[in-house]
C-alpha cells in the first residue's frame, strides 16, 4: 500500500461548490487527489479538486431501468464534463421538489422500492470499483436505504475497510410523532444496523450524537467535527445602518417557516426606518406563498445559490451571519443530533452569528453552551435580539469575538486532521476478518 491509502467516499450529493456540504472534502484536502474517489447518487456536476475520480448512480435512470434493463444507470464523470447537467438532473430536482411539498412517507418508501427493483448494479459500477481498488470506504450513516445498500455492495466487492460518520439523527424515533415517519424510520434503522456490521470505525459529529449513537449501534465512536476553513480574524468591525445580515444555504425542513417569522420581526424593527436587511442565497425553490411571506416588506432579499468560495466572500462582507432551523413546527426535531457544516464556515469568518431554532437541538445547544452566537427560539426572542443589536451595535462585535474564540478552541484544523488520519490508519492496519455476506 502507498504511504497514503486509497479512499472512496460515498455521498448523496456530488462534490459541488454550490451544494455547500463539503465536510469530506475539507477532511481529505491533505491527501493526494489521485488517492480519492467519490460515488454519489445525485445528478450534479462535481467541481472539487480534492477528488480525482467521480462516479454517479443516476436515480432517474434507475427508475427508467425498471422498464428498460439495458439502460446505463451509472457513469464516471470528470470535472470538466457536462454529462451530469442533463435532463436527468431536471427530472430528479422536479421529483424531489414534489416530494418536499407533499412530505409523504409513502412516497419515500415508493422511492426505496424503485431502487430495490431497479438496476443500480452495473458493469460500469463494477469497473469503477475494480479499477480504483480502495483501501478505505468512507460513508455517512444516512437515512437513504438505497445508498446504504450500494455502500455494502462496494465494501463486499472491494474488500475495503469502512468508516462511517454519524452526523444526523437517522436512527431514533425522537424526531417526530407522525405514523408515516415511524414506519419509514423502522426500515431506516434496520438498514443502518446492517450497514454498521460492515463498518470498522465510526465518527460522531457531537458528544450528544456520540452518546445516542454508541448506545444504539453498540459502538465506541470518535467525536469529530468539521475543521475551520481558515483562521478567523475580526479586523475592522464598524457597524453602520442598516445592519447587513446574510444567510447562505437550504431553506428546507422548516427553515423557510423560521425566515417567515424573522421577516415579521424585521417589519416591526424597521417600522420607523430601515435598520436591518437580510440577503438570502439558497438553492431551495420556495413555494409561491412562502416566498411572498419572506419577501413581504423587502427586508429579506432572496438570491440564487452561489458557489462556496463566493459564499465565503459574502460572509466576510456581512455584519451578521444568520443560522436558522425550524423552531417549533413539525420539523423542529430534525436537527436534534446534527451539526451543520455551515456552523464551522460561520465560525471561520470572524463574524457575529445570529442563531434561531429549537433549543433542544445539538446546533442550538452548541451555540448556547459556548456562548458563540446571539440566540433566539420564537418570535418574541427574535424581536428582542434584533432590537438589542440595533440599540447596542457593540453586541455585534462582542459576539464576533466570541465566535472566533469558539472556532479556534473547538475546530482546530491540525487536531481534527490528526484525529481523522488516525482513524483511517487504524482501520487500514486492522487484520482482515471474515468476509461478510451482502
Amino acid at each position: 500500500m502507498d504511504r497514503y491509502p486509497r479512499i472512496l467516499v460515498f455521498t448523496v450529493a456530488a462534490w459541488n461548490s454550490k451544494v455547500g456540504s463539503n465536510t469530506w472534502a475539507t477532511l481529505l484536502d491533505q491527501y493526494p487527489r489521485e488517492n480519492v474517489a467519490n460515488i454519489c447518487i445525485r445528478e450534479e456536476k462535481p467541481d472539487s479538486n480534492v477528488c480525482s475520480r467521480y462516479f454517479i448512480v443516476s436515480e432517474n435512470r434507475v427508475l427508467k431501468s425498471i422498464i428498460n434493463r439495458k439502460i446505463r444507470t451509472g457513469y464516471e464523470v470528470q470535472i470538466s464534463q457536462e454529462e451530469a447537467n442533463s435532463d436527468d438532473l431536471e427530472a430528479h430536482n422536479r421529483r424531489y421538489n414534489e416530494m418536499r411539498k407533499k412530505r409523504r412517507y409513502s412516497m419515500l418508501l415508493a422511492r426505496e422500492f424503485v431502487w430495490k427493483i431497479g438496476k443500480w448494479k452495473s458493469r460500469e459500477l463494477d469497473t469503477f470499483l475494480d479499477s480504483f481498488k480502495p483501501d478505505v470506504i468512507l460513508h455517512s450513516m444516512e437515512g437513504y436505504i438505497h445508498l446504504n445498500r450500494i455502500i455494502m455492495y462496494a465494501i463486499k466487492r472491494t474488500g475495503a475497510k469502512a468508516v462511517g460518520y454519524i452526523w444526523d439523527d437517522n436512527f431514533t424515533y425522537r424526531q417526530s410523532d407522525d405514523c408515516g415517519y415511524k414506519v419509514y424510520r423502522f426500515f431506516q434503522r434496520h438498514s443502518l444496523l446492517k450497514l454498521a456490521k460492515y463498518t470498522n470505525g465510526f465518527f460522531s459529529i457531537t458528544n450528544m450524537t456520540k452518546r445516542e449513537a454508541d448506545d444504539f449501534f453498540g459502538i465506541n465512536s470518535v467525536v469529530l467535527t468539521k475543521p475551520l476553513s481558515s483562521i478567523p480574524k475580526i479586523g475592522e468591525y464598524t457597524i453602520t445602518y442598516p445592519i447587513q445580515m446574510l444567510y447562505t444555504g437550504k431553506l428546507t425542513i422548516g427553515r423557510d417557516r423560521t425566515i417567515e417569522v424573522l421577516n415579521e420581526a424585521l417589519k416591526e424593527i424597521n417600522r420607523d426606518g430601515v435598520k436591518i436587511l437580510i440577503d438570502i442565497y439558497t438553492p431551495t425553490v420556495l413555494l409561491g406563498e412562502v416566498e411572498k411571506n419572506i419577501t413581504d416588506g423587502h427586508f429579506c432579499v432572496i438570491h440564487p445559490v452561489i458557489p462556496q468560495k463566493d459564499a465565503l466572500q459574502k460572509q466576510k462582507e456581512a455584519d451578521v451571519l444568520l443560522f436558522v432551523e425550524d423552531m417549533d413546527g413539525k420539523d423542529s426535531g430534525m436537527a436534534r443530533l446534527s451539526f451543520s457544516t455551515k456552523i464551522t464556515d460561520y465560525l471561520s469568518s470572524g463574524k457575529c452569528i445570529f442563531a434561531i431554532g429549537n433549543r433542544n437541538t445539538a446546533p442550538m445547544s452548541y451555540f448556547m453552551e459556548n456562548d458563540a452566537a446571539v440566540t433566539a427560539y420564537d418570535f418574541h426572542s427574535i424581536l428582542s435580539a434584533l432590537q438589542q443589536m440595533v440599540d447596542n451595535p457593540a453586541i455585534v462585535r462582542e459576539y464576533a469575538q466570541k465566535a472566533m474564540e469558539c472556532g479556534i478552541k473547538n475546530h482546530d484544523r491540525e487536531k481534527i486532521h490528526k484525529t481523522f488520519d488516525a482513524m483511517i490508519r487504524n482501520v487500514v492496519e486492522e487484520k482482515d476478518e471474515d468476509t461478510l455476506d451482502c
